[in-house]
């Protein structure tokens, strides 16, 4: 069977013009307003390095700034357009939120703190769903040990219960930082970037910077980026916060160039803002379309090709259920159908506040419902054979032919946990409901997991975490 993968292709949000003039506009507030640095001593730095202050705001000629861009946009080769588009056969994957700190306690159906044990759990779970295309570590934060050993412990259990888990977590400031990079060298996975977080409007000064400035002789680069909440920390126009989004990057990535001597990349993302809620509505109809003009003006500005897709399942959901599976199988279809074929965030509901086991093995049945979408349909016919096939068919029928068998599992795709049967076969079965139908599976899974980490690499790391344990 030859399948024609099934796909759409979008038309770009802006016009060369719109794009031009959210740049004239960015260059006049990199002139006219400028960044805050919050730090003095980084203030000194700036100075030194001879950009101008005024008052605590460093402000840029429009020569600068252009002269910046043109060397962007000239190392990617001036590159600028829509990314050509043909639909794949790649399987779909999806990972998990490392950020929650919270879970969901099935057994309760409530939300309770995420504890070093439940932890364990969750990612023994994770590790085993990777046969499905689950491609993460350690989904949350362990919150029943102090702040400051949280990174440590969560790289920890990543590296322990899963095959995943060798890749650094986020260590998120400066105390774990270095247990956090001890592990990833045992682990073979040096960190080697850091990101500063720009904290909108027009501000630079963070945690995020604080460690890259710490640990900077051990970087070969850095990354720059934000998330302006659109409406709340810029302009609800989307051009003129595009604008500001764009010049509090390239600003910031401008200065912390300078100030650590280091490759900077960068990007700009804004974000929707739920102004009756007084929240960031990530997994919106809004966000998929802001993250497509993410997209394409990160591509003009960087001179490279733009993805006309997304990929990921954001949802503002706290348990599991229909407004979670709504949101997340209406944003993993048209992300798929559009060409994504990795989707964040999945089992994580609250943007990223929460993870739910139950949750996750439902966005596995969303994910391989979309997979057959885009897999698209075989529409061959061979005369010779198709006659051959309806003779058989009406002699012995067709259910029972050799080519029904043959093909029946690529012509159609079985759910692991939704329902398909008629009414009375439903009765028939005990009225079974689908969460609970989740939850007996999660014990299933969990009770499968025999993942080891290279006992030599387990001492490593074990050694590691008692240290930083006595020392945080």
């Amino acid at each position: 069977m030859t399948f024609k993968p099934f796909g759409v292709k979008r038309e770009p949000i802006f016009s060369i013009s719109q794009l031009e003039r959210i740049q004239d506009a960015m260059l006049r507030i990199l002139h006219e307003i400028g960044i805050k640095i919050h730090q003095e001593k980084l203030r000194e730095i700036a100075k030194q390095k001879g950009f101008k202050l005024k008052g605590d705001r460093v402000v840029f000629d429009r020569e600068e700034i252009l002269s910046f861009l043109e060397a962007e946009r000239s190392k990617n080769g001036n590159n600028f357009g829509q990314s050509e588009f043909v639909p794949s056969y790649k399987p779909l994957t999806m990972d998990v939120s490392p950020y929650p700190q919270n879970v969901h306690d099935f057994d309760t159906d409530k939300i309770v703190p995420f504890t070093s044990d439940r932890l364990i759990e969750a990612t023994k779970l994770v590790d085993v769903l990777s046969e499905r295309g689950v491609i993460a570590s350690a989904p949350g934060c362990p919150i029943d040990v102090p702040p400051d050993i949280q990174p440590v412990k969560q790289y920890w259990i990543g590296a322990t219960y899963c095959r995943y888990g060798k890749r650094p977590v986020d260590a998120k400031a400066i105390k774990p930082m270095r247990y956090v990079m001890e592990m990833a060298d045992a682990l073979g996975h040096p960190i080697k970037g850091l990101p500063v977080y720009v904290f909108s409007p027009l501000n630079l000064g963070s945690e995020s910077l604080d460690c890259v400035m710490e640990f900077r002789d051990r970087l070969d680069h850095v990354g720059v980026s934000d998330m302006l909440s659109v409406g709340c920390a810029g302009p609800i126009r989307l051009g003129d916060t595009f604008a500001m989004a764009s010049a509090e990057v390239i600003g910031s990535a401008i200065i912390v160039r300078e100030i650590t001597g280091l490759p900077v990349y960068w990007s700009i993302r804004i974000c929707p803002f739920d102004m009756r809620n007084l929240s960031m509505v990530l997994g919106s109809p809004e966000d998929f379309l802001f993250m497509l003009a993410n997209s394409e003006v990160n591509g003009f500005l960087h001179g490279t090709r733009w993805w006309q897709s997304a990929g990921y399942t954001h949802t503002t959901a706290k348990l599991p259920g229909a407004q979670a599976s709504a949101e997340k199988a209406s944003l993993m279809t048209i992300g798929a159908l559009m060409g994504a074929t990795h989707f964040s965030s999945g089992g994580t509901l609250s943007l990223d506040e929460v993870f739910s086991a139950e949750q996750l093995v439902i966005d596995c049945d969303i994910k391989d419902h979309v997979q057959r979408f885009v897999l698209g349909l075989d529409v061959d016919c061979d005369p010779d054979l198709c006659v051959e096939e309806v003779k058989k068919g009406l002699d012995r029928g067709f259910v029972g032919l050799d080519t029904t068998l043959d093909y029946y599992k690529k012509q159609y795709w079985h759910p692991h946990l939704f329902e398909r049967s008629f009414l009375p076969k439903w009765i028939g079965d005990g009225c079974p409901d689908i969460r609970k139908k989740a939850r007996k599976m999660v014990k299933e899974l969990i009770s499968r997991h025999d993942y080891r980490l290279e006992s030599d690499l387990q001492r490593e790391i074990d050694k590691i975490y008692a240290y930083a344990e006595s020392n945080i």
